[in-house]
């Protein structure tokens, strides 16, 4: 498939027909500073993909979709949510600030036991623990296997602290119970801890995220689990966007957030018999990326750009900087369009003092850029179109 409409070259002044394949498949990296034309460039691929509709995904961490053409938009916290069923203890723990993982065994006992209250006993509320048995425990918890895991998140801290539960420290202790109190001291310990975990899962960042929680009545949310299954099964003409614009106040928990959809959209194609191209867009990825205290390997945006290919999953990615980009990422990407950037040390990092490359990239202006496609020596100066579909990136004037 050729795409004709995305962009000039200069030194021809004629649309170049590019080869989808070629362009695509192993990845697209888009890098420019602010301003010279990088979320442009990916907007008007999307619309050149959607014309030869083909299917494509948006993540926008900004807002700045908010007036494009022929979408369908979910927000993340406002309209849509995440099942946290779903989500590992874990990934739990890190939304929730635990970033070291200090709490991981707790919340898994803690995820058990609420599925247990919700599932088999079928009852609001905490799972009480204390002077229950640990034979009555094993066959709560046997029984999950014929439930489902939904379970109250609102009660995650409760459950919790019923998980540091003991025995009796004299000849009153029962071993043949799950404990008989709670270890006030350890508690006491960690308890500003444990009080900084309930003001995160009470706060309205997370509280529309988690599909339990609903901020809007007027508004009901949707798993995003559902969307992106019908999306990556049944070839779509319109474009999917994905605001995670409420999240981006924190950081982690973007990149977290992010980490999981893209993780459950392999394991969608992985599992499902789809395989027609779906080109995924990650603007502002800089927002996303792994920070030096996550492991990149563990990151669903590492597994999906370098796993994805072969279920044709294909990512074009935005970023102000290729410095950004640890090098195990940027290594997974065949193709690149470079628009103006701010420093010599991130255009060595792309063009290697190339003489040619680097003559031509110092020629450029807003909007224009170097292309190199994937399995070419040859680097294109390009004008990119301007896409018919506006985005809200224009700064604020002074009147």
């Amino acid at each position: 498939m050729q795409i004709d409409h995305f962009a000039e070259a200069l030194d021809a002044s004629q649309p170049l027909s590019i080869d989808a394949n070629s362009l695509l498949a192993h990845h697209l990296l888009i890098t420019g500073a602010t301003g010279s034309g990088k979320s442009t460039s990916l907007l008007r691929l999307v619309e050149c993909l959607r014309d030869k509709k083909q299917a494509t995904i948006i993540f926008d961490p900004t807002g700045e979709y908010q007036t494009a053409g022929h979408v369908v938009r979910y927000k993340l916290g406002e309209n849509a949510s995440i099942d946290v069923s779903q989500l590992t203890a874990m990934e739990i723990t890190k939304l929730l600030g635990d970033h070291e993982g200090e709490f991981v065994d707790r919340f898994e006992s803690a995820i058990a036991a609420l599925q247990i209250q919700k599932q088999v006993v079928k009852q609001p509320g905490i799972y009480n623990k204390i002077n229950r048995t640990q034979v009555s425990y094993r066959n709560d918890k046997s029984q999950l296997k014929f439930c489902g895991h939904d379970y109250d998140t609102s009660q995650l801290i409760n459950q919790l602290i019923q998980e540091y539960i003991v025995p009796y420290a004299d000849h009153q202790a029962d071993y043949n119970l799950l404990g008989q109190t709670l270890d006030y001291q350890v508690i006491q310990r960690h308890w500003s801890k444990i009080l900084a975990m309930q003001e995160q899962l009470s706060s309205p960042n997370l509280a529309g995220l988690f599909k339990h929680e609903q901020v809007n009545a007027q508004q009901p949310q949707t798993d995003m689990s559902y969307v992106l299954k019908l999306f990556a099964t049944r070839k779509s003409q319109a474009t999917l966007v994905i605001d995670v614009s409420m999240l981006m106040k924190h950081g982690a928990q973007s990149r977290l957030v992010l980490s999981i959809l893209l993780r459950e959209l392999l394991t969608i194609r992985t599992t499902s018999d789809a395989r027609f191209p779906l080109t995924i867009f990650l603007d502002e990825a800089h927002r996303f990326l792994p920070n030096n205290n996550d492991t990149l390997s563990d990151s669903g945006l590492f597994k999906l750009i370098r796993e994805g290919r072969k279920y044709g999953l294909y990512v074009v990615l935005s970023t102000q900087s290729p410095l950004d980009l640890p090098v195990k990422l940027s290594g997974q990407f065949g193709s690149l369009l470079i628009h103006q950037l701010n420093n010599q040390a991130e255009i060595t990092s792309l063009l290697n003092n190339q003489a040619e490359q680097v003559a031509a990239y110092q020629k450029l202006s807003p909007g224009q850029g170097l292309l190199k496609i994937d399995g070419t020596t040859v680097v294109h100066p390009v004008c990119v179109a301007i896409p018919n579909a506006l985005h809200s990136t224009d700064s604020p004037k002074f009147s």
